[in-house]
């Protein structure tokens, strides 16, 4: 019996130390990112350009694509902490958005594909992600350019 009052007053104690803890941070606003769930996707308006430079005739060569793209915003999330997910396709609409082709680095506004055959046509899709794991649902798709022909 004298074990459990004993057990009985610890966790009372705790509790009531835990109700303390608590109140004084919200007290503080210390908790009012943890108090409710992100689950809002970033604002994007998605990709503006895909674009490679290959002068010349493009057969048997290979070229990266440079993407651009205006930043997202988030509601929680700061811009330099929201990466990006890139969906690569051969054919319009091709996207597979159940797995991104690469993602970016945290806060960037552009990137480089690795080399892709020159002469496939190549299309792209950007969505944003906030730190959630929330992804903007976007549908801008642009088709790899050459600016150099």
């Amino acid at each position: 019996m004298a074990g459990h009052r004993r057990h009985r007053q610890l966790t009372w104690a705790a509790a009531t130390l835990a109700v303390v803890a608590l109140t004084a941070a919200l007290a503080q606003g210390g908790l009012a990112r943890v108090a409710s769930a992100d689950r809002t996707p970033p604002t994007f308006a998605g990709l503006k350009s895909a674009t490679t430079c290959i002068a010349g005739p493009v057969a048997g060569q290979s070229a990266s694509y440079h993407l651009m793209w205006d930043a997202a915003k988030d509601d929680v999330t700061p811009q330099k902490k929201i990466v990006y997910d890139v969906y690569q396709a051969t054919s319009p609409g091709g996207e597979d958005f159940s797995s991104a082709t690469y993602i970016s680095r945290r806060g960037a506004t552009t990137f480089t594909t690795p080399p892709l055959p020159a002469a496939q046509n190549v299309y792209f899709v950007v969505r944003a992600r906030d730190r959630a794991g929330n992804r903007d649902s976007n549908k801008v798709e642009r088709q790899g350019a050459n600016v150099c022909v």
